[in-house]
């Protein structure tokens, strides 16, 4: 009886998922992730607006049961019974209105990732995408590469990758995530079965892909060791057997330095090309813009990191070195800390 009094009541936090067709389905897994791991101490309720089958599998095989609405009008009855104490947005950039409806209606508000105007309007705006050429930086931002959350697949990947020793032949993985509006895949491919040496390449391909890939077949066909991976999570199973990964700079690098392994960059659009984490004094290679992509650079690039043994663990050390696979811990903590109003924004 004494123990049931003196436990504190559980604080009731609701997380808010929106599809972006820039962002791609990461903040889905960001946010089942989370919410598994605060369900454990504190009452979770997870929100879904207009959700795919494919967002919705991330939440069930978490064993979580999100509600879904349709109108924000669905959402602001349900967000009024539960009266929650925090509020977690992910997904999609806010806009003033939105935010201005949501507000008033939890003690705490904090978005991740949010580039849209609603998100100065947060108690904080969590980002790990973070652009060098913002021109006023909120006071409410907090930046990192914390700000990643992990599966558990790619951490049973970084534990069992034990050496970075170059396959027989080398073997690289082309993995564009986030629709590849630009199909940069192609490019990519077009650039590397013009390199005179022996090579293994897979193109992944995953449910967001937009492009025929006939056009991709017809190369691969030309090239020995050279095959189209078409799977819903290709990286997932590609990340334990690359040597060298060529991807996009969204979440994709994160992914990529959670495991450690060296990568060469190339953006889809110019959020991606601002983005400061996947450069190299994180470990990265980074091309620029991909649609300006010159064959010589990523065929230059390729060759460093195939050539220079030292190069390669100095990318991969550079990755290690900012133990993403601690950020879960980190962030549940911090949700914690802005549940329970333990957070100071000015200290942040």
């Amino acid at each position: 009886m004494q123990n049931d009094l003196s436990r504190k009541p559980k604080k009731k936090i609701a997380f808010i998922v929106e599809y972006s067709a820039i962002k791609g389905y990461y903040p889905f897994e960001r946010t089942s992730i989370l919410a598994k791991l605060l369900k454990t101490e504190e009452d979770v309720t997870v929100f879904l607006k207009n959700v795919s089958d494919e967002a919705l599998e991330i939440f069930t095989d978490a064993q979580l049961s999100p509600i879904l609405y349709d109108h924000i009008d669905e959402l602001v009855k349900h967000l009024k019974e539960l009266q929650p104490d925090l509020i977690v947005q992910d997904g999609k950039d806010t806009y003033v209105e939105y935010v201005e409806t949501i507000r008033p209606l939890c003690k705490t508000l904090v978005h991740f990732d949010d580039f849209g105007e609603g998100a100065e309007l947060a108690d904080c705006n969590i980002m790990s995408i973070l652009e060098e050429t913002r021109e006023t930086t909120a006071q409410n931002i907090l930046a990192g590469s914390f700000a990643f959350a992990v599966t558990d697949t790619l951490k049973s990947i970084a534990e069992s990758r034990v050496s970075n020793e170059l396959s027989n032949p080398p073997h690289i993985v082309v993995a564009y995530e986030d629709g590849d509006d630009n199909n940069l895949t192609y490019r990519t491919l077009r650039h590397l079965t013009h390199l005179q040496i022996p090579l293994k390449v897979t193109i992944a391909i995953d449910r967001e892909y937009k492009h025929s890939i006939s056009d991709l077949q017809m190369m691969a066909l030309s090239r020995r060791n050279t095959k189209i991976f078409k799977d819903d999570k290709p990286l997932d199973k590609l990340l334990p057997v690359a040597d060298i990964v060529i991807c996009n700079a969204n979440y994709t690098p994160y992914k990529v330095a959670a495991v450690g392994i060296p990568c060469i960059i190339s953006a889809q659009n110019e959020r991606e090309l601002n983005n400061i984490f996947p450069r190299e004094n994180n470990g990265f290679i980074n091309l620029g813009l991909g649609r300006k992509m010159k064959q010589s650079n990523i065929q230059n690039a390729v060759m460093e990191l195939l050539l220079h043994e030292a190069r390669r663990e100095r990318a991969v050390r550079k990755q290690i070195q900012l133990e993403i696979q601690d950020n879960n811990e980190v962030l549940k903590s911090l949700l914690l800390d802005f549940a329970y109003e333990r957070h100071n924004i000015v200290s942040l």
